[in-house]
């Protein structure tokens, strides 16, 4: 640790002579804290008993209570580099920490400086959420994300290929957008209006056409072509199957809160066991939605950091030009004036696209295989520079930056959060749930007061679709009062009743001996 500090000395010493020429070194006066030595010697002194006469250990009834509960513990350290006229220019460090005392042992207080919320889509099953926090502690910040018709249609051409788009298809889709969503449609040949908010009201509406323009033996409505009606039909049916979970046929949403982000707070999208259809169009819709809200200054704050991990895949320097890559080349080459920043993570910088890689400001670099370093976006470290990054120790960083006319090394502290193998191990993965559990944990997470039990009871004559629909409602509307809205959903059970026997029915009398008429 010294030899960084005075590593970091003389390369700010450096570059503070080239900036003010007029500064001087510093003399032999190091450090601007006084370390006070006592010349006092150690003596004993008997303690006084406050109570009794004997010094013995003593029970107390009453509960302990501590005098305190943590404190501020801290460390500081700071060096004159040099003088301008008389005022110094100091580096310093300064660190503090809180600490807490557990089981008769210090810890440090590790509450989260940044509140963390986590979203994840179903599986294609859509009862569980598709992501590894599935663990019973770990729910609470886990939030469902679920898309529909008008979420997923602005963003189609994502997951359509080109080759089958043609411009007649993508005129079709066009009009579906202006004319189709959201809207009362009629049309004389059809024989209902239609009112399309999710994929299932969109294929009814496309079985509608395609029977009007059978009827009448025609080959075009409204100048788009039966074949081309059939293709966009079938690719615009196979968006929900390909990304089941995240997109609903239903129309539920559960969105991001744009418009309404809040300041230090970390938003995750669980990603991993999606395909990559899935991942292209989440990444797709969620950059674009927060550039429009920047540009407009209604997301709710002034700045984002876009994290991307694997930015090589995202963004390679060959392959096709994607939807995905030219966004990102929007944000590294645009997205400064917007507050919308990119941070993004790579074991191949050489394969990132040149032009995200020129006009990144920052870049940390660590421990690197020789053959990367020998790429040509590395030909301007000098080869003791190479070396060295070749054999950097874990948690050693090289730092370039354009205020800086040489690479600067730091040691980077070991992170303060669980590493992903320990939260594993720590908090398995729980089994697969069934439905109703699912729904219940799902529930629970705005009524705590729900059980299985009361699940049972509500939903016994529902199918699996109906209860899937129910706790997407409640997810979407977060009602105060859980059970009315999610038992409405349903048909009330009735209760059996034991059928009560009729009476018997008189027996006819017979008739009397003497009776003249009797048989």
């Amino acid at each position: 640790m010294d030899g960084d500090v005075a590593l970091n000395i003389r390369l700010l010493q450096r570059r503070l002579a080239s900036l003010l020429p007029e500064a001087r070194p510093a003399g032999s006066e190091s450090t601007l804290e006084i370390a006070s030595q006592s010349n006092d010697a150690p003596r004993l002194i008997s303690a006084t008993v406050l109570e009794g006469s004997l010094l013995q250990a003593r029970r107390i009834a009453d509960p302990c209570v501590p005098g305190f509960r943590a404190f501020l513990d801290g460390t500081q350290r700071s060096r004159v580099a040099m003088y301008v006229g008389t005022a110094p220019i100091v580096h310093g460090n300064v660190a503090a920490v809180i600490r807490e005392r557990r089981d008769r042992r210090m810890h440090t207080w590790r509450a989260p400086l940044a509140e963390t919320r986590i979203y994840a889509p179903y599986k294609s099953d859509g009862v569980a959420l598709n992501t590894l926090r599935s663990n019973e502690a770990l729910l609470d910040n886990v939030t469902p994300l679920t898309w529909g018709l008008r979420e997923v249609l602005q963003y189609a051409e994502v997951l359509l290929n080109k080759d089958d788009i043609d411009a007649k298809a993508d005129a079709l889709i066009d009009f579906i957008k202006e004319n189709v969503l959201d809207k009362r449609f009629a049309d004389p040949m059809l024989e209902r209006p239609h009112t399309v908010t999710s994929f299932a009201d969109l294929d009814a509406w496309f079985k509608d056409v395609l029977r009007a323009l059978e009827k009448k033996d025609d080959q075009s409505w409204r100048t788009h072509h039966v074949a081309t009606i059939r293709k966009v039909r079938n690719r615009l049916s196979n968006i929900s199957l390909r990304c089941k979970g995240l997109v609903a046929d239903d129309g539920a949403t559960s969105d991001l809160p744009f418009g309404s982000f809040q300041d230090r707070t970390v938003y995750v999208i669980d990603v991993a066991g999606l395909e990559e259809d899935a991942q292209d169009l989440i990444f797709a819709r969620v950059v674009t939605k927060l550039r429009e809200h920047l540009e407009k200054r209604d997301l709710g704050v002034q700045h984002v950091v876009v994290f991307v991990d694997e930015l090589n895949k995202y963004a390679p320097g060959d392959g096709p030009d994607t939807y995905v890559r030219k966004m990102l080349l929007d944000i590294a080459e645009r997205g400064r004036y917007l507050g919308l920043v990119l941070f993004a993570a790579q074991q191949f910088r050489s394969q990132v696209h040149r032009r995200v890689v020129g006009n990144s400001g920052t870049a940390l670099y660590g421990r690197m295989d020789g053959d990367e370093l020998a790429t040509p976006g590395y030909a301007v470290l000098s080869p003791a520079i190479k070396v060295k990054l070749a054999t950097l120790e874990k948690g050693q960083l090289m730092v370039r930056h354009p205020h800086f006319t040489q690479p600067v090394f730091v040691r980077f502290p070991r992170p303060a959060v669980m590493r992903g193998r320990d939260g594993v191990s720590r908090y398995p993965a729980a089994q697969a749930p069934t439905l109703l559990s699912a729904v219940l944990r799902t529930l629970r997470q705005i009524d705590p007061s729900l059980t299985l039990g009361w699940i049972q009871d509500v939903t016994q004559l529902a199918t699996d679709d109906e209860i899937l629909r129910a706790r997407n409602d409640i997810v979407r509307t977060r009602p105060s009062d859980v059970r009315k809205v999610f038992s409405a959903h349903f048909r009330a059970a009735v209760a059996p009743r034991t059928a009560a026997r009729p009476n018997a029915p008189a027996p006819i009398p017979s008739a009397p001996s003497d009776d003249p008429y009797g048989f």
